[in-house]
């Protein structure tokens, strides 16, 4: 008999993973906010968000409560074929400043988790930044779902739906602030998942902006503070 495909080896280790019963002993006390945003463009210079995803996770990872919302960017929407976001969808949301004491609330004592976070963690410090309200998301804050998957994934796709493909887990094709959160969540789940049984691809990787990668970034993160 032929040996299964990669995907498919993968997505019965995912399985067989997420099944078996982890008590997450290595996370203590830590708890994490798992944000997504969509926005108008790359930019966070020029271009504005127009929704937001949170996961609150315990530390046992399990979610305490989950937010969305769009997001009225006050200029047109662009980028809507990556999203299926337009115009009208957002004309009557609220404005981010306005969403700033929830959302800060959300993320407060909490690890900042995003796939390439860096680009999450850039378009809410900009917005932040644009509303005088100068609170930082800095890298000690942040696990990138994307850079981990160098440690516990094998060479391929490192985006969040070919991971998911690759693992088996996408719960959602749209590509929306709350349904790419819930995959960036269960791909914090399953980094975890390998590191407690010591499984890994490498030990230490580069990023696609050529740093360095260590593993368990979830352990030396920390807690953001407004």
């Amino acid at each position: 008999m032929a040996a299964a495909p990669l995907s498919s080896m993968a997505r019965l280790r995912y399985a067989e993973l997420m099944r078996t019963d982890s008590t997450y002993s290595l996370l203590g006390e830590r708890s994490f906010a798992v944000v997504d945003v969509e926005t108008t463009g790359l930019n966070p210079m020029n271009e504005r968000v127009i929704e937001i995803g949170v996961l609150q996770l315990n530390g046992a990872l399990e979610v305490e409560r989950e937010w969305s919302t769009l997001v009225n960017p006050e200029q047109h929407v662009k980028a809507s074929r990556v999203h299926g976001l337009f115009d009208a969808d957002v004309a009557g949301a609220p404005t981010f400043s306005q969403l700033i004491p929830e959302l800060v609330d959300l993320l407060n004592g909490r690890i900042f988790v995003a796939h390439n976070a860096q680009f999450d963690q850039g378009f809410l410090n900009r917005e932040f930044a644009r509303a005088r309200k100068y609170h930082t998301i800095y890298g000690i804050n942040t696990v990138c779902t994307m850079d981990q998957s160098r440690i516990y994934c094998p060479p391929g796709s490192h985006s969040l739906i070919g991971l998911a493909q690759h693992l088996g887990i996408a719960e959602s094709q749209d590509h929306r602030g709350l349904s790419d959160a819930r995959i960036a969540a269960d791909l914090l789940r399953y980094y975890v998942n390998c590191e407690q049984r010591g499984e890994r691809f490498t030990d230490q990787a580069s990023n696609r902006e050529g740093r360095r990668v260590l593993p368990a970034q979830w352990l030396t993160a920390e807690p953001w503070r407004p």
